[in-house]
């Protein structure tokens, strides 16, 4: 890792477009207030934005 090893999957700045474009999405529902089924929704988000992060660096490992 760089970037005095922190993930890049939890900087902002260092996200693809498609994880910006979740967190952004998950930002938008907490917005919406509190509600056990945003809750829900925010989780499914979450894990959705890990997936493609883990893609994105399995790919990059695969790169070199």
């Amino acid at each position: 890792m760089s970037n005095n090893d922190i993930p890049r999957r939890i900087c902002l700045d260092r996200m693809t477009p498609a994880e910006v474009a979740i967190h952004d999405a998950i930002q938008a529902v907490e917005a919406a207030g509190a509600d056990p089924l945003l809750t829900d929704a925010v989780m499914l988000l979450l894990a959705a934005k890990d997936k493609v992060a883990d893609y994105v660096d399995a790919r990059s490992a695969k790169e070199g």
